[in-house]
């Protein structure tokens, strides 16, 4: 089955989101998970258990692989992981390497000792048969996740919004759920959508495209609230908010809080099993009224406002 075009993006704009998130162990079994999806009965993943890995998280055709996703990377530290994954892995692995990667979880870029000590490794020890790599979250996608078929994607990220409009029964399924949730009071009323707010969030990206593509179809959930009871509209916008204020300190980047505002909307409201078809459809209402209240300013900044809950 094809992957439509703004399926893909929610496929690298969710994937992005999870990267940040994931950290340690997490993230090396992550990463492997992906290679091992890539590089079928090629990749090698070595047990840790036993006489450890010897800087070695995962190797495939001359690929040597260290993963790092700290839960708060400092520079020092994670330049002295970097060397002393790389010192290990040439000492035990050396002969049979031709590229070494170093695979990370920060999008933004390496902290500046990490990104010195890289390019001090690169002058020493790169030569014409080892290549010595950065892949943060972009590199990892392009390398190994975006031409994965549409299984694997589904099985290593999640199951994307349905190809076409969220349906008005899915739509009034999830308004449902989020008007008969206890209200708590929000701290500020909505203001119109300035232009320039998805720049202003610094939203990654395919996150960007992906909110750009469901605003086109927000007139579905104005049209559904028109109709609705009185009151309702407000009762779902009180407790969006309140989930975005929550999130928005716990969460490490605005991406990582739209897309948790999405599942945990689509995990309420839509309880129980469901074909495949039916959950792409299920997502597509979620993102669609997220972005319906995005665009009325009640969650996420505009420029020249903080939103500082009481």
């Amino acid at each position: 089955m094809t992957i439509a075009p703004h399926q893909l993006e929610w496929f690298s704009s969710y994937f992005h989101a999870m990267c940040i998130r994931k950290t340690g162990d997490d993230w090396q079994r992550f990463v492997t998970d992906i290679m091992s999806a890539r590089h079928p009965g090629r990749f090698i993943q070595v047990d840790p258990s036993f006489r450890g890995d010897k800087g070695c998280d995962g190797y495939v055709d001359d690929l040597m692989l260290a993963c790092y996703g700290a839960a708060r990377p400092t520079s020092d530290g994670t330049a002295t992981k970097m060397k002393d994954d790389f010192a290990k892995a040439k000492l035990a692995w050396g002969r049979h390497m031709r590229r070494w990667a170093f695979v990370h979880n920060n999008a933004t870029g390496l902290p500046l000792a990490a990104a010195e000590a890289l390019v001090a490794l690169r002058r020493t020890e790169e030569t014409e048969s080892l290549k010595l790599e950065n892949w943060p979250p972009q590199v990892l996608w392009t390398n190994a996740v975006r031409d994965l078929d549409r299984a694997d994607l589904i099985a290593l990220i999640g199951t994307p919004p349905s190809d076409r409009p969220a349906s008005m029964t899915h739509i009034a399924e999830a308004v449902r759920h989020m008007s008969r949730s206890p209200l708590v009071p929000s701290p500020e009323p909505a203001s119109p959508v300035p232009s320039m707010k998805i720049e202003f969030n610094e939203f990654s990206g395919s996150t960007a495209a992906l909110i750009r593509e469901y605003q086109v179809h927000t007139h579905l959930v104005r049209f559904y609230f028109a109709r609705a009871t009185p009151g309702e509209q407000f009762h779902v916008a009180e407790n969006l908010r309140a989930r975005y204020f929550a999130l928005i300190a716990t969460q490490p980047s605005k991406d990582a809080v739209f897309h948790e505002l999405c599942d945990e909307l689509m995990t309420e409201a839509f309880s129980g099993t469901a074909t495949a078809a039916t959950r792409e459809e299920q997502r597509s209402a979620a993102l669609l009224l997220v972005t319906h209240f995005f665009e009325s300013c009640l969650i996420f900044e505009a420029p020249g406002e903080s939103h500082v809950p009481a």
